[in-house]
C-alpha cells in the first residue's frame, strides 16, 4: 500500500476533477510536509518515492516503486512471457499428438516407426518438409526459452540496490550469467532448468525424423545373346572362372528383366546406392556356345564406406586396376556408351584358355536389369521424441512458473534501468556522473571529479575485453577444428578426387561411399542415439557460439542507444511503458542487425547439418529381404559443406571485428551494460519530477558547486553540452 500524508488527502477529490492542477498542488503539499525536517538530504529519496507513488495511484496506475505489478494486468514483459508459455504449450501439443499418432498408426521396431517406405524421391521430399517444420518449431521454442531466461537473469531494482550496497554492479540489457549470483534462488533454478533442457533439443530434435537410403545388393554378369534370349539348351554347360552353375541358373529369368541400352544402364547403375534395380546382365557378342556367362562383380553396402573401399560403380569402368574409381569418369563413359566394355573384377581361370589367369574384357550391346521396388524409408524415433517432449514439458512448466510467480519488474533494457533510476535515485552512485563501466570494474565507488575530454570510443570498448577474447577465441578454435576435419576428409583414401568439381558433385549432406566416417555402431536403440548425438554436436556448439557472438553485438548496439541520448532528446524505450514512453519491440538487437544475424545463424546451422550428419543405408537382397548385417548406420560428412561453413563462419568473425572498429560520436561516458554506470548518469536535478515519463536527454545541468564542478544527468529539462577541459561530477548533497 502507498502511504499518503494526511495533508494530501483533501486533494484526492480535486485530482479526479482537475488532475493537471491537482498534481502541482500535491507536489507543493509534499514540499511543505518535508520543509522543516532537520536533514533534508535523508528525506529526499523518501519524498521522491512517496510523491511518485501517490501520483501513480491517483492516475489509476500500479504502484511500481518496489518493482511489483498487478498480476491480473497482462502487459509489457509479462504479456511476452505469457505468449512464450502459450507457444511452448502449443509446440508440446504438436509433438505429443504427432508421437501418439505415429505410435498408434505404425509398427514399432526397436523404438523406430517407418512412416513412409517406397519412392526415394517421395521420402526425400517428405523428409525435407518435416525437417523444415521441426526447425521452425525448435526455433520458436528455443527463442521463447531464451526470452524467459533473459527475464529471469535480468535483475530487479531491489536486486541492483542490494548489489550496489555491496559495491558490485550487474549487467543490464545483455544476457548475463554473472547476474545469477544476485537474483533469487527460485529464478536461478528456473534459469538453469531452461538452459539445460535446451541441450537435448539441439542434439536430438532435428534427428527425431530421419530418412534411410535403400541399397540393393546386386551381382553384375556378362552373358551371351543366347542367355539373354532364353535359348540356352544346356544350363550345366562349362563355366568361366568364378561363375558357378548356381549363378548361371539364377539367370534363367533374365529374358524377363528390363532392357536398358548402354547409356541407360550406365546411368541406372552409376550411383552410390542403387535402389530400383537388382542383378544386371550385360549382353555381349564376345561369348561362344561353350561360354554362356561371366561373373563381373558383387556389390553389397557392407563393403562400402570404409577407408579402403572404392565407389560401387567402379565395375563400369574399363581399367587395368580393378575396383579403383580414380579414373572412373562416368561422363566420359556415357559419351562413349556404344563402345562400352567390361572386365572381370578378379583374376579368372578360363577353361578355354588352358587355365591362363587373365582379365577378360567383353563389349556390351545392351543390358538386362532385374527390376526392384524402391524401399527408401522415412523413420521416426519414438525414443528421441519422448526425450524432446520431456524437455518441451520442462520448458513450458518453467515459463508458466516465470509468468505466475515472477511479478517484480526486471530491468530488461537500458530504458528500464534509466526509468527506474530517474524515478528513484541511487544513493550509492551520487556525484559520479562521469563514471564509466571501467570505473566500477576497477572498484572505484567514490566521488572523483573528472575532466571532460570528448573521445570517439571504438565499439570494441562497449564490451569487456574478456568477452571479446572468449567469443573470438572460441570461434577461431572452432574454425581450426573444422579445418582439421576437412583435412582428414580430403586425405581419406576413399575420396577419389580432391578437385572442387568432384567435391561439388558429391553434394551437400549426401550419403556417399566416399564420405563416410569409420564409425561402427548399432543402427537401433542406444547406438543410434549415440550416433545422432555425435553427428549433432556441432549444432549445439554453433548455438552456443551464436549466443556469445550475439551478446557482443548487443553490447555494441546497447552502447549506441545509450550514446544517442547525448545528441537527441527522446523518450525511453521500456518493457512496461507509461505516459510518453516507447514500448520496446525487441530486447537486444535492432531489426537491421537482428534479422541479418538471424538469417546468417539459420544458414550456418543448415550448412553445419549438411557437413556432419547421420548416414543410414538399409540393404536389401535381390529377393527384396532386408539384410540387417549389410545395412549401415554411421556418420556421413560433406567436404564441400564444411568448406562453405568455414568460409561463412570466417566472414561473420571478420564482420564482427570490422564493426568493432567503428566509433561512436563523442558525447557521454561509455556505460556499457554496467548498472552502476547507468545509475550514476541518472541523478536528475531536484524538481524535475516525472522526468522518466517524458523526453529526456543527457548533458550538463544546474549551476556549478562551490568548487566550480558541474553536474551531468538525464533530465527532461534543457541541458548544455559538456565543455572540453571542464570538471564534472555533481554537487555534494
Amino acid at each position: 500500500m502507498v502511504s499518503v500524508p494526511k495533508t494530501i488527502l483533501p486533494w484526492l477529490v480535486l485530482f479526479k476533477a482537475r488532475p493537471s492542477s491537482a498534481k502541482e498542488t500535491i507536489r507543493e503539499g509534499y514540499q511543505l510536509t518535508n520543509v522543516n525536517t532537520r536533514d533534508p538530504s535523508k528525506q529526499r529519496n523518501k519524498y521522491d518515492s512517496q510523491l511518485s507513488s501517490t501520483l501513480s495511484l491517483l492516475s489509476g496506475e500500479d504502484d511500481n516503486s518496489d518493482g511489483k505489478e498487478n498480476p491480473r494486468i497482462y502487459q509489457g514483459w509479462r504479456m511476452s512471457v505469457l505468449v512464450c508459455t502459450v507457444t511452448a504449450v502449443i509446440v508440446l501439443l504438436i509433438n505429443f499428438v504427432f508421437t501418439i499418432w505415429v505410435s498408434k498408426g505404425y509398427d514399432l521396431v526397436s523404438g523406430l516407426a517407418t512412416v513412409e517406405e517406397g519412392s526415394c524421391q517421395k521420402t526425400k521430399t517428405l523428409s525435407l518438409w518435416l525437417h523444415l517444420a521441426i526447425n521452425a518449431l525448435s526455433t520458436i521454442l528455443l527463442s521463447a526459452s531464451n526470452y524467459c531466461m533473459q527475464c529471469l537473469a535480468s535483475p530487479t531494482r531491489s536486486d541492483v540496490d542490494r548489489a550496489h550496497r555491496q559495491r558490485v554492479w550487474l549487467d543490464i540489457g545483455v544476457p548475463s550469467v554473472r547476474n545469477l549470483r544476485y537474483v533469487s534462488r527460485f529464478k536461478v533454478a528456473l534459469w538453469w532448468s531452461l538452459a539445460l533442457s535446451s541441450i537435448p533439443l539441439h542434439l536430438l530434435y532435428n534427428s527425431a525424423v530421419f530418412s534411410s537410403v535403400a541399397a540393393v545388393e546386386y551381382t553384375v554378369y556378362a552373358g551371351s545373346h543366347d542367355l539373354a534370349a532364353g535359348t540356352v539348351s544346356n544350363w550345366s554347360s562349362p563355366i568361366i572362372g568364378s561363375m558357378t552353375h548356381s549363378r548361371l541358373q539364377a539367370l534363367q529369368d533374365a529374358p524377363n528383366w528390363q532392357r536398358l541400352d548402354n547409356k541407360e544402364c550406365i546411368k541406372a547403375y552409376g550411383q552410390q546406392y542403387v535402389s530400383a534395380h537388382g542383378d544386371l546382365l550385360a549382353v555381349s557378342p564376345d561369348f561362344n556356345s561353350a561360354e554362356q556367362a561371366l561373373h563381373i562383380s558383387d556389390i553389397s553396402p557392407s563393403d562400402l564406406g570404409s577407408a579402403t573401399s572404392a565407389a560401387p560403380y567402379s565395375w563400369i569402368c574399363t581399367t587395368t586396376t580393378p575396383l579403383i574409381a580414380t579414373k572412373c569418369d562416368l561422363n566420359v563413359i556415357e559419351k562413349n556408351a556404344p563402345d562400352w566394355t567390361l572386365l572381370n573384377a578378379t583374376h579368372i581361370s578360363d577353361s578355354a584358355s588352358n587355365g591362363d589367369n587373365t582379365l577378360k574384357k567383353v563389349s556390351v550391346d545392351y543390358c538386362l536389369s532385374q527390376p526392384m521396388e524402391e524401399r527408401c524409408r522415412l523413420q521416426f524415433s519414438v525414443i528421441i521424441m519422448s526425450i524432446v517432449i520431456f524437455c518441451n514439458l520442462v520448458k513450458a512448466t518453467c515459463m508458466f512458473l516465470t509468468f505466475q510467480y515472477h511479478q517484480s519488474q526486471p530491468l530488461l533494457t537500458i530504458g528500464d534501468a534509466i526509468n527506474s533510476f530517474l524515478q528513484q535515485r541511487d544513493s550509492t552512485t551520487e556525484n559520479m556522473c562521469m563514471a564509466t563501466r571501467n570505473t566500477f570494474i576497477e572498484d572505484q565507488w567514490r566521488y572523483v571529479p573528472s575532466t571532460w575530454q570528448p573521445t570517439r570510443h571504438q565499439r570494441f570498448k562497449a564490451a569487456s575485453a574478456r568477452r571479446w577474447y572468449i567469443s573470438n577465441l572460441l570461434c577461431i578454435a572452432t574454425l581450426i577444428i573444422a579445418i582439421s576435419l576437412l583435412s582428414m576428409g580430403l586425405n581419406a583414401s576413399s575420396l577419389s578426387s580432391k578437385s572442387f568439381s568432384h567435391l561439388w558433385s558429391l553434394g551437400f549432406g549426401t550419403v556417399t561411399t566416399e564420405s563416410m566416417a569409420n564409425w561402427k555402431n548399432s543402427s537401433t536403440g542406444g547406438g543410434l542415439i549415440l550416433t545422432i548425438i555425435v553427428a549433432n554436436l556441432p549444432q549445439a556448439l554453433l548455438s552456443f557460439l551464436f549466443l556469445t557472438y550475439n551478446s557482443l553485438f548487443t553490447c555494441m548496439l546497447l552502447a549506441e542507444e545509450w550514446n544517442g541520448y547525448a545528441h537527441e532528446r527522446k523518450t525511453l524505450r521500456v518493457t512496461h511503458p507509461v505516459a510518453q514512453q516507447r514500448s520496446t519491440y525487441r530486447l537486444h538487437l535492432p531489426y537491421r542487425y537482428g534479422i541479418p544475424l538471424l538469417i546468417l545463424s539459420g544458414t550456418l546451422h543448415w550448412f553445419v547439418s549438411q557437413s556432419l550428419f547421420l548416414a543410414r543405408v538399409t540393404a536389401f537382397t535381390p529377393d527384396g529381404e532386408e539384410d540387417t548385417q549389410a545395412s549401415i548406420s554411421t556418420i556421413g560428412y560433406s567436404c564441400i559443406a564444411i568448406i562453405t561453413t568455414i568460409i561463412l563462419g570466417g566472414i561473420i568473425i571478420v564482420l564482427g571485428i570490422v564493426i568493432g572498429f567503428r566509433k561512436y560520436k563523442p558525447g557521454m561516458p561509455l556505460a556499457g551494460s554496467c548498472s552502476a554506470a547507468i545509475s550514476a548518469a541518472c541523478h536528475r536535478p531536484d524538481g524535475d519530477e516525472d522526468a522518466e515519463r517524458k523526453k529526456v536527454m543527457w548533458g550538463a545541468v544546474g549551476p556549478l558547486n562551490e568548487e566550480g564542478i558541474g553536474h551531468c544527468s538525464f533530465t527532461s529539462w534543457e541541458v548544455e553540452p559538456l565543455i572540453e577541459g571542464k570538471r564534472y561530477s555533481g554537487s555534494k548533497e
